[in-house]
C-alpha cells in the first residue's frame, strides 16, 4: 500500500503526515495479528480457530448474563478509524439485553459543550481561510506536531504578513515559529482570557456594534471582567503584565484575527468554563463571520450521519460509568459486579487515567475479549484477542473534525490471514447467541445499503458522489454562522448589519452569559476562573510541587504506530522533560534516571533538560506503552470535567527525585495504587 496526498484537497493541499503514511505500514506490519488468540493455562497465547473462539465467548457471555444479568458485561469502544459501520455493535448489545457502557470522552467533550453553549454549534470557517488571517492566536495548540496541515496554512499566513502568538507552557516547534509566546501556569487559562478581555474593553477595542447585534448577556460579562485586572491576572498565571498587554492589544487591533484552541485546554476540572472564557474573545472583537477570523476548536459540519437500524433498546437496563473514571469505576461496580468485558477500537489499559486501576479491574474478570490489530497493553490482559481489519480492508464512510468533508473509504485490500471486520465478528457472534443477524451486513452490497440509509434521503446518490470526491454535506458555506439565506444590507455603514449571522443558541445570539450552562452543569452563567483542585495553588502542591503535562507527538496517534520500525527510528527516546532549575534543585542532570511519582503511582524515566519549559512544569509524551515503556497514566487522576464528562489529564501534580533502589511495581517502569 502506498499513501499519497490529493492535490485537489483544499484542506491538506496534497500533503501527507507521518501518521497518515503509518496506516500503510500498519497493514503490512510483521507483528500484526492475523489469527484469533486464546490465553492458555500457562498464561501465554495460543492460536485458536474462529469457531472455537466465538463458541466459547458466546457461552461465557451467556453464563455471565444468566448468573449476574446483562449489566455484568462491559462493552468498551473508543474511536478506532471513525468509520460509520462501527455503530452496528449496539445491535448486538441491545439483543443481549443491555450491558454496562461508558459515557463521556477522553478527547474533547468539555470544549465541544462550551462551544455549543456559546455559539450554538461546533463549526468553524473552512481551513483554507486561515491564510486570510492577519493575526493568529494558538491557545494550548501545537499544530506543528498535532496538525501539520494546519501548520502549513499558518506559516503561509505568516509569510503574507500575519503575526502568530502562542500560549503554551512548553516550547515547541510551533512556538519556535511564533512572534509572541506566553507561558502560563497550567490551568490558569480562564484567568488569562478574562484578563485579555479586561484590557481590550478598557482600551475601547471591543466591537460595540457587533456585540449589540449578536451578543446576549454582554453586560453581565463586562461586569465580570472587572474582577480581572492585569496585575491580578499576572499573579495568577505567572506571565509578566507586559506580555499580557502585548497580546491583548496585538490581537484586538489586528483584523481579521483567528483564535485556534487545542484540546489540551480543556483537560482540567474547570475545562468548560475555561473554554467559554477563551471562546468569547473572537466575539468580543467582532472576529466572527469573517474570512481569516473566527473561533476554531472543532468542526462537526460533516457529522450528519443518522444511526443505523437497531433493535429496540432494552428497557430499564442502563448502567454506565464516566470513561475518565473507567479504572476506579470498574473496581467499584457492584450489584451486579462486572464479570466480563469486550474492548474494541481502543487501548484503555494504557490510555485511560489511573491506568493501574484499569489494568487491575480488567485483570479480575472471568472473560476479557479484545478486538485489535496488534497485541496492545489491553490485549496482553485478554483471554481472547480477535484480529481486526485495517481501514483499507472494508468500505466505510468517515467524518472529520477539522475540515467539513465526509468521505468514502473504499476497500482496496483483502484482509490477510483470518482477519475479519468488526461487523463480521458481531454477525458471527450474534448467530451463536441466537440473535437476529440481519442487522449486520454480510456483503459489501448490504453494507452499502446501511451506509446509504445513514446518509439520509438521497443516500445512494450521495454514495455515488463520494466515490468521486469528498463532500461537504452541511451546505453551510465556508464561513461559519454566516446566514446565507438572509439579505445583506450593502448600503449600510454598520459592519454588523452587512454581515448577517445566525447562532442556534436559545437566544439566537452569542451567549456571553448562558442560563443553559448553569441549568445543565451547575456552573456560573458567566465564565470565571477557579483554582484547580490539583493545581499550583492547591494544598497538595506542598507535597507534589510540579505540574505534569502529557502531550501528543507528531509521530503517533496515542499508542498507535509506536510498534512500527519506521516510527521508532525517528521518534525521540522516551523521557522526562524538566527545566534545568527544577532538575538542579533535585540534584538531577541530563540523562539521569529519575522517579516521577505521586500518591497514585510511580514511573522511572531519563531526564531531558529543556530550558524552554516553564519552571514548575514537567512533561512526558503520552501513548508510549510499548513493552517496557513507562506509562504516564499511572500518574494521572480519574477526574471529570465540569461539562460533558471529559478527562482531567492535565491536572496532575507530581514530585521528581533520583531513582530509588527499590523501584519495581506493576509493569516495567510502572507502579500504581488506589487512593
Amino acid at each position: 500500500v502506498r499513501i499519497e496526498g490529493d492535490p485537489e484537497n483544499t484542506a491538506t493541499g496534497g500533503h501527507v503526515c507521518l501518521k497518515g503514511i503509518g496506516y500503510a505500514w500498519r497493514a503490512d506490519a510483521p507483528d500484526r495479528l492475523l489469527h484469533p488468540l486464546r490465553r492458555n493455562a500457562a498464561g501465554s497465547f495460543e492460536r485458536v480457530s474462529w469457531d472455537a473462539a466465538l463458541s466459547d465467548i458466546a457461552g461465557r457471555l451467556d453464563r455471565a448474563r444468566a448468573a449476574h444479568g446483562p449489566e455484568s458485561v462491559l462493552y468498551y469502544e473508543a474511536s478506532g478509524s471513525h468509520g460509520a459501520l462501527g455503530r452496528l455493535a449496539m445491535a448486538f448489545w441491545h439483543q443481549f439485553g443491555g450491558c454496562t457502557l461508558t459515557y463521556g470522552d477522553l478527547c474533547w467533550p468539555a470544549g465541544l459543550e462550551a462551544t455549543r453553549l456559546t455559539y450554538g454549534d461546533n463549526r468553524h470557517n473552512h481551513p483554507r481561510h486561515t491564510v486570510d488571517s492577519r493575526f493568529i492566536l494558538l491557545w494550548g495548540h501545537n499544530p506543528a506536531e498535532t496538525n501539520v496541515h494546519q501548520m502549513r496554512l499558518i506559516l503561509e499566513a505568516q509569510e503574507r504578513g500575519a503575526r502568530v502568538a502562542v500560549i503554551d507552557p512548553r516550547s515547541t516547534d510551533t512556538t519556535d515559529a511564533a512572534d509572541l509566546h506566553l507561558q502560563p501556569r497550567p490551568g490558569t487559562d480562564a484567568a488569562l482570557a478574562l484578563g485579555l478581555a479586561h484590557l481590550i474593553v478598557r482600551a475601547g477595542l471591543h466591537d460595540r456594534a457587533f456585540l449589540e447585534a449578536y451578543g446576549s448577556g454582554v453586560d453581565r460579562y463586562l461586569a465580570r471582567l472587572e474582577d480581572y485586572p492585569v496585575d491580578r491576572v499576572s499573579e495568577i498565571t505567572g506571565i509578566p503584565a507586559s506580555q499580557i498587554e502585548a497580546l491583548a492589544f496585538g490581537y484586538a487591533r489586528t483584523k481579521p484575527a483567528l483564535l485556534i484552541a487545542g484540546f489540551g485546554l480543556q483537560r482540567t476540572h474547570h475545562a468548560g468554563q475555561t473554554v467559554r472564557a477563551v471562546a468569547l474573545l473572537p466575539a468580543l472583537t467582532g472576529n466572527i463571520g469573517v474570512a481569516g477570523g473566527g473561533w476554531q476548536y472543532a468542526n462537526l459540519a460533516s457529522h450528519v450521519l443518522a444511526d443505523p437500524p437497531l433493535p429496540p433498546e432494552p428497557a430499564g437496563v442502563r448502567r454506565a460509568i464516566p470513561v475518565s473514571r473507567l479504572g476506579p469505576g470498574l473496581l467499584d461496580l457492584a450489584a451486579p459486579p462486572l464479570r466480563a468485558a469486550w474492548v474494541e477500537k481502543g487501548n484503555p489499559a494504557s490510555q485511560n487515567p489511573r491506568s493501574a486501576d484499569v489494568r487491575e479491574a480488567l485483570g479480575r474478570l472471568d472473560l476479557l475479549v479484545v478486538v485489535d490489530q496488534f497485541l496492545t497493553s489491553t490485549a496482553r490482559l485478554a483471554h481472547y484477542v480477535l484480529p481486526a481489519k485495517t481501514l483499507f480492508e472494508e468500505e466505510d464512510v468517515c467524518t472529520a473534525y477539522w475540515h467539513p468533508y465526509i468521505q468514502l473509504r473504499t476497500k482496496i485490500l483483502e484482509s490477510p490471514g483470518e482477519v475479519k471486520t468488526e461487523t463480521e465478528i458481531w454477525r458471527l457472534l450474534a448467530g451463536r447467541m441466537g440473535f437476529d443477524t440481519r442487522y449486520f451486513p454480510a456483503t459489501q452490497a448490504a453494507a452499502r445499503d446501511v451506509l446509504a440509509g445513514m446518509l439520509g434521503p438521497g443516500g445512494r446518490e450521495r454514495l455515488e458522489e463520494l466515490e468521486a470526491r469528498p463532500v461537504d454535506p452541511s451546505g453551510r458555506g465556508d464561513i461559519a454562522f454566516l446566514d446565507e439565506a438572509a439579505s445583506v444590507a450593502q448600503e449600510s455603514e454598520d459592519a454588523a448589519a452587512r454581515r448577517p449571522l445566525r447562532f442556534p443558541t436559545p437566544s439566537g445570539r452569542i451567549e456571553f452569559a448562558s442560563e443553559e450552562a448553569a441549568a445543565a452543569w451547575g456552573v456560573d452563567t458567566v465564565p470565571s476562573y477557579d483554582p484547580l483542585p490539583e493545581g499550583h495553588a492547591s494544598p497538595l502542591s506542598a507535597r507534589y510541587p510540579l505540574q505534569l503535562l502529557s502531550c501528543k507527538t507528531r509521530d503517533r496517534i496515542h499508542s498507535q504506530f509506536g510498534n512500527l520500525e519506521p516510527v521508532r527510528e525517528v521518534e525521540r527516546p522516551h523521557g522526562l522533560d524538566m527545566h534545568p532549575d527544577d532538575a538542579k534543585a533535585r540534584g538531577l542532570e541530563e540523562g539521569d534516571v529519575a522517579a516521577v511519582w505521586n500518591d497514585r503511582g510511580r514511573i522511572e524515566l531519563r531526564v531531558r533538560l529543556d530550558a524552554g519549559l516553564r519552571p514548575g512544569v514537567v512533561h512526558i509524551l503520552e501513548g508510549r506503552c510499548h513493552a517496557g515503556d513507562p506509562d504516564v497514566n499511572v500518574l494521572t487522576d480519574a477526574g471529570v470535567t465540569d461539562m460533558n464528562f471529559g478527562a482531567t489529564f492535565y491536572e496532575c501534580l507530581v514530585e521528581v527525585d533520583r531513582k530509588k533502589a527499590e523501584g519495581g511495581g506493576r509493569g516495567a517502569g510502572n507502579s500504581g495504587s488506589r487512593r
